[in-house]
């Protein structure tokens, strides 16, 4: 994840990764070569600094061979989760790295649940407070679910021309700007960002002034932490937005199909009207996942639960997110799968044809949408 991230900044960053990125597969295939070279690096960086941290710590022998074995180990199991998660995207569903994700937090959500009520048995007063978790569990999962999906639809209106020797005809579409159009992108580069103190403490244990940092800079710690954290979390909503709209390339290809937005006037004040709507719903996705990723450092304060830790934060907005992603992803198969029956289907009577040719526009009509 942290690979694809530096590579994201570094595309828009180095021009030749921006060359690349345009050439198709061909240029995909050699920034997922990069990608996988920065993996194992990044591997060996971290495999070091928890080598550090718990030989310091005293768990591990200081000697040459246990630091081999540490390091090999951690790294080969990152690269047999990355083939693990490229393997399931070429034969599966979905996202194979984000579904490995999504079953590694799912995992623990039993034995949370069962901590949480062994709690509650032990102590009854602890009901009340249970009770709130849970109502704030599911308030945030409803209101993940409806700013992942929330989109905001301008209208744009084809005018007639002339293609070739065909004339196209006038229509209405929409051009959809997603809400939450960053995802969880921000709060994990946020996170990386804040944390990265921590990070550095893991090669120096013994400095008192580095440990202090790191627990001050810790997210939830002060509502200083907060605060940084939450600006840190607008700044890079933000950021990505910028990288995957480019408002003025937006209003140049709506004029030169000869398509335009109601009321606004083609070419700059079309890139102008743009930015002021993405701003205002950026804004409005930004301040949610400042909200839900700052709720999980909160919650136990305000219920004094501290058994049940998905209540809001990356976890539950990965989880949602892979859990609605999966979902389109298995309804759009199961369309086309209907659809190529029904192409592939021998035709049979008049009566069962025309059966058929309902059934396939309907199937055709599925798979567009779920498209």
């Amino acid at each position: 994840i942290n690979a694809s991230i530096i590579m994201q900044l570094m595309t828009v960053a180095i021009p030749q990764l921006q060359e690349l990125q345009k050439e198709g597969d061909s240029g995909l295939k050699q920034i997922n070569k990069i990608t996988r070279y920065l993996t194992v690096v990044l591997a060996i960086l971290q495999s070091i600094g928890y080598y550090q941290l718990l030989s310091s710590q005293g768990a591990l022998e200081k000697a040459a061979a246990t630091f081999v074995i540490v390091v090999s180990t951690l790294t080969a199991g990152t690269m047999f989760l990355m083939w693990l998660g490229e393997q399931m995207t070429e034969k599966g569903i979905g996202n194979g790295i984000s579904l490995l994700i999504f079953v590694g937090i799912m995992v623990s959500l039993p034995s949370q649940f069962v901590q949480t009520f062994q709690l509650v048995a032990g102590d009854p007063t602890k009901i009340i407070g249970v009770v709130a978790t849970l109502l704030l569990f599911l308030a945030t999962i409803v209101g993940v679910i409806y700013m992942t999906q929330g989109v905001r639809k301008i209208p744009v209106h084809h005018m007639k021309r002339i293609v070739g020797t065909r004339m196209s005809q006038a229509g209405t579409s929409f051009l959809p700007f997603k809400v939450n159009t960053a995802g969880v992108m921000p709060i994990i580069f946020a996170m990386s960002i804040q944390l990265f103190p921590a990070t550095i403490a893991q090669f120096f244990p013994n400095v008192l002034w580095v440990k202090q940092a790191t627990d001050w800079l810790q997210p939830g710690a002060s509502i200083w932490a907060s605060l940084v954290f939450a600006v840190l979390i607008l700044f890079f909503t933000y950021f990505f937005v910028a990288m995957q709209y480019d408002t003025h390339d937006i209003a140049d290809n709506l004029k030169k199909h000869g398509s335009l937005i109601p009321g606004v006037r083609p070419g700059k004040p079309t890139a102008v009207y743009l930015d002021k709507v993405l701003t205002r719903i950026t804004l409005a996705g930004a301040v949610f996942l400042a909200a839900v990723s700052l709720i999980q450092y909160w919650a136990p304060t305000w219920t004094g639960i501290t058994t049940f830790s998905l209540v809001g934060g990356t976890s539950l907005l990965i989880v949602v997110g892979v859990a609605l992603e999966t979902m389109t992803a298995i309804e759009a198969q199961m369309a086309m799968r209907n659809y190529e029956g029904f192409i592939r289907t021998p035709s049979g009577p008049a009566g069962s044809g025309a059966a058929q040719t309902g059934g396939g526009t309907k199937s055709y009509g599925a798979a567009r949408k779920a498209a």
